[in-house]
């Protein structure tokens, strides 16, 4: 490799160092926002921040919670790092005002963190002027509700029903 090409990744690199260095301000509301939000879910007792660096020829963000790495935990915080994405970004002017979530989400999660990953979501939507799209399980929305959460309002009326050979959703079969 010629010694031009070798200096390109250094280049990308510093560059990349230089533009985090840059968007401080930014990466510092992403990690405080990620950290409230994981706490929200899990409880002061577990250390949460986001990580960036810059590598070679990319950015890398890491999203970290103390914990057992189960599965649902996983998940969550996959769930606490796109919410803080969507709110910073939308704060920025730089993303839509709305996040969606497919069930798989929650997969693995327990009742409580369910409830309580969908309490977060309603309120920090609300809060920032956005709205949050999750499709859930009948048997997972039953599972938050007995565990205190309030769908009221929030559950609209459309249900993919595939028990049948004429269900589906909006009349399109999956």
């Amino acid at each position: 490799m010629s010694p031009d090409h070798a200096a390109v990744p250094l280049d990308l690199q510093r560059a990349l160092k230089e533009d985090l260095d840059e968007r401080a301000t930014q990466t510092s509301e992403a990690t405080v926002l990620f950290s409230e939000f994981a706490q929200r879910l899990y409880g002061s007792g577990r250390q949460a921040y986001l990580e960036f660096d810059a590598g070679p020829s990319s950015l890398r963000i890491v999203p970290h919670v103390d914990s057992d790495d189960s599965r649902g935990i996983g998940n969550m915080v996959i769930f606490c790092f796109d919410l803080t994405m969507a709110v910073v970004a939308h704060r920025h002017g730089r993303g839509p005002n709305f996040l969606v979530h497919d069930s798989h989400l929650f997969d693995g999660v327990d009742d409580r963190q369910l409830r309580d990953a969908l309490e977060l979501a309603a309120e920090v939507t609300e809060r920032e002027g956005m709205q949050y799209v999750v499709t859930l399980n009948s048997d997972d929305l039953e599972k938050a509700q007995r565990k205190g959460y309030d769908a009221s309002g929030r559950v609209l009326p459309v249900r993919l029903d595939d028990e049948y050979d004429d269900g589906g959703l909006f009349g399109f079969r999956f």
